[in-house]
Formats: C-alpha cells, structure tokens, sequence
C-alpha cells in the first residue's frame, strides 16, 4: 500500500518559548514556523497510524479566546505530533488567546478557463489566449491526488485565472468579465498574507507562546478533547445562536483566521469524523445496507471536497452545511458506526476514473434531478435525473406507476404525476411523513412581502407560474406577477427561500381565495442518491452496491484503504 507519511502538520523546528515556575526555555530556529504554517494551509493528503486519512476540521473561528480542557490533563505539543511536549502544573484546563495579531491578506482573481491537469497544452494555449487579450493571468491548482494499492485518485483541475483585486471585490469583476467576452466565470480566492500573531496557552503557572499555532491532545489515551463554548447550529459562525462544549476525538490546534482572531480546528481520523457526520446524514436506525452506502456516499463527498474548498484557510473543511456539518464525539451511534466498519475505505468511482461528484438528498419525492438544472455548470453522467420507480434498472420489481411511466415530468404531466401510485422507493411513511407527497398554503400578503424584499418594483403578487423545469419537474425558472411587473426567479434554494421554505421546487401551484397552494413532492435538491430511496431499497433486500449503482450511473466502487 503506497502511503503518504503520517506527518501531520509537523515541522523540523520551530520558536518555542515557554514560560513556568522553573523560568523560560530554550528558543529555537524561527524559520521552522512558516514550515509549519505552509502546512496547516496545504492540500497535502495524509494517512493515521492506523492507515485511514487524516482530515483537519474546523471547529470555530472569529474567538478572542479559546477554552480546552480532557480528563486527566492535556498535553501542549507546540511542534505538532512527534515533538516536545508540555503538560500543566494547573490541571486539566488551558485557556488560549493571541498577543500582537495581525490579519491576512488576501485578493480574488477572475476564473475564465478550467482545464484538466494533463492538458499541458490546453492550458499553455488558454494563458496565452488570455495575455493577448491584456491579462497576466495565471494558474491555480485545485484538489489532491493519492495513490493506495495501485489505484491514483485524482481530483485536480487546473483553473486559469486573470485580473486580481482586492477581497471582497471579485464578484463585480468576474460578472464583468463575463458579459466582456461571453465566458463562464468564478471567483478565486488567493491568500497572499497568512495572518500572523503569538498564540498564548495558560494552565495554572504554565505558559506556552508560539507563533500562529499551538496543538493540543489528550494527555490519557482514548480520552477526547472538550472545547468549550462551540456555536452551535450550522456550524461555527459567530453569527450563531446558542453555544454548547463540544467534545472531539484525535488533536485540537488553534491559529489564526483571516481576521487575525483564533480559529479552532480538529485534525481527526477519517473513521471518527464518519462516526460523528453519518448519522446526522440518515436515521440510525434505518437497514443497514442504506446505511452503508451514505457511509460509502459521505466518504466520498469528504475525499472529494479536500483541496477544493477552504483554500485561503488553515483547515481542511469547514464544518457548516456547504461541507458537512460536524459536530465532534458524543454524537456516534453504533449501528452507523458498524456501517462505517463494514465499508472502511470504500468510496464510489467513475468507471473512467477519477471519485464520484457525491450528492444526496431527503427524498427525491419519485424523481431524480439533472445536477445542471440544480446548480448549472457542465451535465454529470452520473448525475442524471430518473424515475425512482421500483421497475428501474437495478432496483429489480414492476413498474405499477411511480412516475406513471415519465422518463421526464412537465407541466402537462405533473398533476397525473403528483397523483400517481405511490410505489417509489422513496415513499417511506414511517420514516419520511411530510417528505413524500406534501401540500403548503401561503396568503398572497406573505407573497408579496417576501417579494418586495427582494424585487420591490414587482408590487402586489397576482401570479406564479413555472418557466422552466428540469427531469424532475423541480422548477428551474420561476415567472412572479404583480400589479407593477413580473420578474423571474431562478436558483432552486432561491425560490424556495422566497416562497416561505418550500421542500423541494418540485411542485405545481394554483391561486385559491386570496392566497396560493403549493402541492409537491420530495424534500430537496433531488440530485444523487435519494435517501428515503435508499432506505426504501435496502428494506427490500438490495445492498449498499445496489443501492449505489441506482442512483450514481456509470460507478463502482473500490476499497481505497
């Protein structure tokens, strides 16, 4: 097995000056802290003892101080795993903060050009493309690549990017390079500054300064780390409401963020992150086939998502919802735990390589939707939108009128399609009341004023009306009537914002009294595998292998590990 090194954020050497009762400590080579913090910023993929991925996590940011304490004590290694160590005359707590802190700076760049790693020659062909027309552009590698047994999986893509400004501004060029010269784009974000400060740890008589980091670890073996004071909620967003200790498997560190205030990040195993992240995902006690393949699903979306997001942070993910919401120990439960035992190193491939774009929802409500007409870009294959009937492909069984034998839903079909038989996989009354097949009333008052909010110059709302729909019949344009003119919506999260926090666009409407009813079906974006599908099929008696080769065409899976 072809592993990188179990390294994990570890430097030669570092400054560390640490002060007790006894006096102060030795200093050592400062050149070694930016090692270290090149590091915590990069997309290095490394693996545990144990020979499972090490993922670094975010906890909070934006602190002016950071609570930790275990039972039995905790050790201080300022120079990650494998280096010296403190531990307190004080007890079991340590309260850090930063001294002398000084923010980051960063800048986004335009993307106009996404190429794959091996075009050498696309990508040579695009800078110079975009030199004529004024730019210096230049390129930014995204993802990682990692080799176990033979098997090299590669999530890079090269994106060619041009015209930087400062932060913040990069929306309003991008959009205007895009009406420019007619191309798609996205903004880039470059870290051209790390931030920089003293973080200070204190317990009791005990204390460390070293510059940026400190990390932390439970002094006991199987002990976990509580950090005190968590924002709860979507993830760790000052903004939250409510806070709440958190406990967390594996190392604690503490750096800085953008804004030179501390963040707090758990470098943990890929097992005790599923354990915490799975059954947040599906019910536990769902059949333990379903199970295992969300425990297959989740470990692909983890191993996708590194080196593709949070790149300007000192964390891996993050851990709100737009990369899966973590929420640390105490949260396993051992039927999905066994799902993640059982499946250890699965993930989910393209039969042309390279993993899976993972998606999943609550329930597709009897149909799958195209990732295009969800969030744009270019179509997946193995992202397509289909019948969840129980006569389709690997499913086995007779059709007896899901979706009424519609390979797509339309206006024309949808009412017959709401009405229809209920013999989906997805139709799990027990487990998914309200998720299925739902109906929602809004006045035309509360239309209006969510309306105005936005397109005031819409006045008071007398029609809505699909424009556009996708296979699924999951709305993709909408088309709003006033008394002063009409505007079309688009985006599927948008428009079900804007209509009070609809399910799923999968719905039809007609004006009844003085207000709307909106009847509908499934619960969310309805791209990849369906969970209550998933459930449905696995009570049943298909396996995670069945399950997973419904919803994702075109895959198969590989144990990595």
């Amino acid at each position: 097995m072809l592993r990188l090194p179990f390294a994990p954020l570890v430097a030669a050497a570092v400054i560390v000056a640490v002060t007790t009762a006894a006096g102060p400590a030795a200093v050592a080579d400062e050149t070694s802290a930016t090692d270290k913090l090149r590091i915590l910023y990069s997309t290095r993929f490394t693996f545990t003892d144990d020979g499972l991925p090490l993922v670094t996590v975010e906890i909070m940011s934006g602190q002016k101080v950071v609570h930790l304490r275990a039972r039995g004590g905790v050790t201080v290694r300022p120079d990650g795993a494998g280096g010296s160590a403190v531990d307190s005359d004080g007890g079991d707590a340590w309260t850090v903060t930063v001294e002398g802190a000084r923010p980051a700076v960063l800048q986004d760049w335009t993307v106009v050009e996404t190429l794959a790693p091996e075009d050498t020659g696309g990508v040579s062909a695009a800078l110079a493309r975009w030199k004529s027309r004024g730019f210096d552009p230049r390129t930014f590698e995204l993802g990682t690549v990692f080799g176990v047994d033979g098997e090299v999986i590669d999530t890079r893509e090269v994106r060619i990017a041009v015209d930087p400004v400062a932060a913040g501004k990069g929306a309003a060029r991008a959009a205007e390079t895009a009406r420019r010269f007619g191309v798609a784009t996205s903004v880039q974000p470059e870290l051209v500054r790390r931030p920089s400060g003293m973080i200070v740890a204190r317990s009791g008589a005990t204390v460390i300064r070293n510059p940026s980091v400190l990390w932390f670890q439970p002094r006991r073996p199987g002990e976990t780390l509580t950090v005190a004071d968590v924002p709860t909620g979507t993830g760790g967003s000052q903004l939250e409401t409510g806070l709440e200790d958190r406990r967390y498997w594996g190392s604690v560190y503490v750096t800085l963020d953008h804004d030179g205030a501390l963040v707090a990040a758990n470098a943990v195993g890929e097992d005790k992150l599923l354990a915490g992240l799975v059954p947040a995902e599906m019910y536990a006690d769902a059949p333990a086939a379903a199970l295992e393949a969300q425990a297959i699903a989740a470990r692909t979306e983890l191993l996708q998502k590194i080196g593709r997001r949070n790149l300007t942070d000192p964390f891996l993910l993050c851990s709100s919802q737009q990369c899966q919401v973590y929420a640390g120990a105490g949260k396993e439960d051992p039927r999905t735990t066994r799902a993640i035992e059982a499946t250890r190193g699965v993930v989910l491939l393209r039969d042309g390589g390279g993993l899976i774009d993972v998606r999943y929802s609550a329930s597709c409500g009897g149909h799958g939707e195209d990732n295009d007409a969800i969030w744009g870009g270019e179509p997946d294959p193995s992202l397509r939108g289909r019948s969840d009937g129980r006569s389709d492909g690997a499913s086995g069984g007779r059709s007896d009128g899901a979706s009424g034998g519609m390979s797509r839903i339309t206006d024309d079909n949808l009412g017959a399609f709401l009405d229809g038989r209920r013999d989906a996989w997805c139709n799990q009354p027990r487990l998914g009341k309200g998720k299925f097949r739902w109906t929602e009333k809004i006045s035309e008052a509360d239309v209006t004023a969510r309306v105005a909010a936005e397109y005031p110059e819409v006045g008071r709302v007398r029609r809505l009306a699909a424009r556009k729909r996708g296979a699924s019949g999951r709305i993709g344009v909408l088309a709003i009537d006033g008394d002063r003119g009409r505007v079309e919506v688009t985006g599927d999260l948008h428009i079900r914002r804007l209509l009070g926090g609809l399910k799923s666009t999968l719905f039809e409407i007609s004006r009844q009294g003085d207000g709307f009813v909106i009847r509908g079906a499934g619960f969310g974006h309805g791209v990849g595998m369906c969970q209550m599908g998933a459930i449905g099929m696995a009570s049943a008696g298909r396996s995670h292998a069945q399950i997973l080769a419904h919803y994702f065409r075109g895959s198969h899976l590989l144990r990595l590990y």
